[in-house]
């Protein structure tokens, strides 16, 4: 899409005592998200969308160079918002398009069925998705969740956050309810942190990065890794 800004993002393993470690380096150069809770965290659950060949999956499986997917995002298991988005990927850079949907409209996406009530203000995002879910046959594959811990700091744009306690559900029908029933994906101590930025990354950050204990770039796909693991 030409009006997306695509971003900078980096991705890196880490052990509980050492992402405890970074997040706090972190808070002390950055500030909280805004929508966190008062202990600085909120759940987020996706359900991710792919076609009838997986073709989301083997792209990031294959690491293919222009990718993108589709997801419904709601946050603390609660349903009062919920937003419809497609994250792009292009030349190792990433962007973001979204737009709020009514309870009903997400039933309705998710089953498959008529979608009442479209309003202008949902943009052509929605109305994308419903083309491309008839003609590539997009199905709910598997639902995403784990507890954020959101920082910013301003100059650059930056957005660090620490992703603990990820888990995967296949009940996709039961995604707007308030507790689901899912199963761990990381190894037990393993957390992942996540840095975005626009141009350059400040050298505030960039050095709390590089003096960094037991951090292992990656560039796996959380919806990939989630998929994997119900294949065992």
């Amino acid at each position: 899409m030409e009006n997306l800004r695509y971003r900078h993002e980096l991705k890196f393993l880490c052990s509980a005592g050492s992402s405890y470690v970074m997040e706090n380096k972190i808070r002390h150069v950055c500030k909280p998200d805004p929508y966190a809770d008062d202990r600085g965290r909120y759940v987020i659950r996706s359900l991710y969308f792919d076609s009838y060949g997986d073709r989301c999956f083997r792209e990031g499986i294959d690491g293919t160079d222009e990718r993108k997917k589709y997801r419904i995002r709601i946050y603390n298991g609660c349903s009062e918002m919920i937003r419809l988005e497609c994250k792009y990927s292009v030349h190792g850079m990433k962007a973001k398009e979204s737009c709020v949907i009514t309870e009903r409209q997400c039933e309705s996406l998710i089953r498959n069925r008529p979608v009442p009530g479209i309003g202008s203000g949902q943009g052509e995002l929605l109305a994308r998705f419903l083309a491309e879910q008839k003609a590539e046959f997009l199905q709910p594959k598997v639902i995403v969740e784990y507890t954020r811990s959101p920082y910013i700091y301003e100059a650059g744009n930056v957005r660090i956050t620490f992703d603990r306690n990820l888990g995967s559900g296949w009940e996709v029908e039961k995604f707007l309810e308030p507790c689901i029933r899912r199963r761990g994906v990381f190894p037990v101590g393993e957390e992942l942190l996540e840095v975005k930025y626009d141009e350059v990354l400040p050298a505030a950050i960039a050095e709390i990065l590089a003096a960094g204990q037991q951090l292992s770039s990656t560039s796996f796909s959380k919806y990939v890794l989630c998929r994997k693991c119900g294949m065992r």
